[in-house]
């Protein structure tokens, strides 16, 4: 009862929030972080096994011993847009969580007319000046802590964006939890933006992001006839934006998002990830020897180009 109270608590601060932040200004912080998360349908709220917990769910560094490194890549839309993270999980007595993510497309052409004054034509065509670049850096930590028998965790958040020729810095925090409902099963929860992050830019304007909701579980289970340990995971993503038909769900001003993810294990050496990320079809392979791990992920994206992501794990 007691847990059903705290989620209830957590739902009704998002509804009674400021609803008259920009839309989609949060876009930055929805690119996720690991390519097991991304190949398991952007699935990691409930991911004990995650690289990212900064940016997933920091109570869970309560659960770990060991410590994680990872180097990710990306390109997507045909190469336009690079996605480089680092993941680091460490710490001896007290584990710390960092995230730290570039999202950039490069060399962006700016043209003039020849001619200004003149309309674009055959003879007044336009040339290019000069490149631009246009990148997102946002930094994540996250910190855990247990407070009687409840996991929290809490991860305070910056960003830079140049964009072309402006700039603007943003900085919020997210609130986490996990609960422990058996053994085999592991419900999160998570607050994104619990405070409305801000993004300042230096133009004078600011840009406000609104709290956001994710709740996750997770279940272990022996795959039958295959004789394998398997996982599923179910994660609905609440934001409170309006996003009527750019949602899977809407629901005034709510609207949410599913993701469905499962985790085959193979043996000792290789995982298989399947996954549903709102609309698209994910799938990935985690190949891990002694301490090593290279992972490679990729999302089927029949509207625009398939995203692949690829990286360098290191379990200490």
């Amino acid at each position: 009862m007691k847990k059903i109270i705290i989620l209830t608590a957590i739902i009704l601060s998002i509804m009674i929030s400021n609803l008259n932040a920009d839309k989609y200004a949060g876009e930055i912080f929805q690119m996720g972080a690991g390519v097991r998360n991304f190949a398991l349908g952007n699935c990691g709220v409930s991911d004990v096994g995650s690289f990212g917990f900064a940016y997933w769910n920091a109570a869970l560094l309560n659960e770990v011993k060991e410590n994680r490194f990872e180097l990710l890549h990306a390109e997507e839309y045909m190469g336009l847009l690079t996605y480089d993270t680092f993941s680091a999980i460490w710490g001896k007595d007290q584990k710390l969580s960092l995230v730290l993510t570039r999202i950039g497309i490069d060399d962006i052409p700016l043209t003039k007319l020849t001619d200004p004054e003149q309309p674009l034509s055959f003879q007044n065509r336009p040339y290019k000046y000069k490149s631009v670049n246009n990148s997102d850096l946002v930094l994540y930590l996250g910190i855990a802590r247990k407070v009687g028998k409840y996991n929290l965790g809490f991860t305070p958040k910056l960003a830079y964006r140049n964009l072309a020729e402006e700039s603007g810095f943003g900085f919020g925090a997210d609130l986490s939890a996990y609960f422990r409902i058996r053994q085999n099963c592991l419900l999160g929860v998570k607050i994104r933006d619990f405070f409305t992050t801000r993004i300042l830019w230096a133009n004078g304007t600011h840009e406000f992001v609104n709290p956001s909701f994710d709740i996750e579980a997770n279940y272990s289970f022996l795959l039958p006839f295959f004789k394998s340990d398997a996982k599923i995971f179910l994660r609905m993503e609440i934001f409170t934006e309006g996003r009527k038909e750019a949602a899977s769900v809407s629901l005034k001003p709510l609207s949410m998002d599913p993701h469905l993810g499962m985790l085959l294990v193979i043996n000792n050496y290789v995982d298989v990830l399947l996954g549903y990320d709102i609309d698209n079809l994910t799938s990935g392979i985690l190949l891990q020897y002694k301490k090593w791990m290279i992972n490679y992920g990729i999302e089927l994206d029949t509207e625009l180009e398939n995203s692949h992501r690829l990286s360098l794990g290191y379990i200490l």
